[in-house]
């Protein structure tokens, strides 16, 4: 299997390449939109038992892609790296349609070739708030993509 697959070409169903297409932006690119957004071309995420990857067919982008892009009022990256994540880049895009390309080991409601449609909010499934049955959005851990 190639490692990368040029943009148009997909990879046999649930077979992951080691590296993926995206349009990122990097904090020594801050500023205007069209100058801190570049394709590139970066390590495919590794997925945890509870997570899965999406082969995104299309990506909604919205403000959330302006503020990432000009390091204000938040250096994404920034944030991201004090929570441990290691990227030197934010690959942007705040929900998506496309298929379940691969399923963390945890995962029963969705298999590999499913079709689905993901909106932005990430929240710990062991969040006290969440736990108890409140709005998850409004939850601590709460985190937004895009």
């Amino acid at each position: 299997m190639p490692d990368l697959y040029d943009l148009g070409q997909r990879p046999p169903l649930g077979e992951v390449p080691a590296r993926m297409h995206a349009f990122a932006v990097r904090q020594n690119r801050f500023g205007p939109p069209r100058d801190a957004w570049k394709r590139e071309v970066i390590p495919t995420p590794s997925i945890g038992p509870d997570e899965v990857l999406i082969y995104v067919m299309a990506s909604g982008i919205n403000y959330n892609n302006v503020w990432a892009a000009l390091g204000y009022p938040l250096d994404v990256i920034a944030e991201r790296q004090k929570l441990g994540e290691p990227e030197d880049f934010h690959a942007g895009g705040s929900d998506c349609s496309g298929i379940v390309w691969a399923v963390g080991h945890d995962v029963t409601n969705v298999k590999v070739g499913d079709d689905v449609i993901v909106h932005s909010g990430w929240w710990r499934p062991d969040d006290p708030w969440v736990k108890s049955g409140k709005v998850p959005m409004l939850a601590e851990s709460t985190r937004i993509w895009g």
